[in-house]
């Protein structure tokens, strides 16, 4: 199984593409020289069956890869190849009697670089004969890699597109890009809110620093945060990601990436949902 964002698909084939491209003048005598050189995005094109996932059918595994595709949305492949930072090119889908309640597809996914503008606006006041500079937008605390509070609103696609892709409700989220555009934050939800793409400034506020108390009972750990409390799972043999995720601890709202994340020394292979470390504390997410 390989794994989409919080999407898993059964990958046949999985073929990679590379390369670069130079340029190249002639000259008199030899072989032409090549003074550029460019490396091309690397691309993944996949063949494979979608089919019911534990509790998840395959027409909403279909209906998530397709709302990923048409937000232009930045997505995590996990597979024999681990690549961040790629779009959904294509996603094709067929579905034949031979699979039952599923289909077969093809996808090709290509990793993006998303631009940021290269300067800073300035404004200049005289005050007494003496010259004042200030930069806008204003600067705040919030920085790339920050975990803060998305209180609800309008996601873009980009960070000046003037109709909203979705509008989603309060979450968690960490901050991947920040520009001085009309929506200056790029977010990723870590609590499963589905906050994937630009947002206002108005919509986030940063989050509280809190203290940590740990107590714990039989295989769940719980560790006061605030008004929070963590939960750990000790990981036992026969244990998945997705069935922890959509059934033991389903009411915390979680995703299977989000475990991932903040779980980095459960598994013996990074990233790779199916390593889990048997006897490793697995957080799962927060009580209130």
């Amino acid at each position: 199984m390989a794994l989409i964002n919080n999407y898993y698909v059964h990958v046949t084939e999985e073929n990679v593409t590379s390369g670069i491209e130079s340029t190249t003048h002639p000259v008199e005598k030899g072989l032409d020289i090549a003074d550029t050189i460019r490396k091309t995005p690397k691309e993944i094109s996949l063949t494979g069956k979608i089919v019911k996932v534990g509790s998840m059918p395959a027409n909403a595994i279909v209906v998530g890869l397709e709302n990923l595709m048409q937000n232009g949305s930045l997505v995590k492949y996990i597979g024999r190849n681990s690549v961040v930072n790629m779009q959904i090119q294509s996603f094709n889908h067929s579905h034949p009697n031979t699979i039952a309640g599923g289909c077969d597809f093809d996808m090709t996914l290509r990793v993006v670089r998303i631009a940021q503008p290269s300067y800073k606006s300035t404004s200049t006041k005289s005050n007494n004969n003496t010259n004042k500079t200030s930069t806008t937008p204003k600067s705040t605390s919030i920085k790339t890699g920050d975990v803060v509070i998305f209180t609800g609103g309008n996601v873009y696609v980009s960070s000046t597109a003037s109709q909203p892709a979705a509008n989603r409700g309060k979450s968690t989220c960490k901050v991947t890009i920040i520009n001085t555009n009309k929506h200056p934050y790029h977010l990723i939800s870590n609590d499963g809110g589905k906050v994937y793409g630009w947002v206002d400034k108005a919509n986030v506020q940063t989050k509280s620093s809190t203290t940590t108390k740990a107590t714990t009972s039989k295989s769940t750990k719980q560790v006061t945060s605030g008004d929070n409390k963590a939960v750990y799972h000790t990981v036992k043999k026969g244990n998945t990601v997705w069935g922890l995720v959509n059934n033991n601890y389903k009411s915390l709202g979680k995703s299977v990436q989000w475990v991932i994340d903040n779980n980095p020394k459960c598994f013996s292979k990074k990233g790779d949902p199916t390593t889990l470390i048997v006897g490793s504390k697995l957080l799962m997410g927060y009580k209130n």
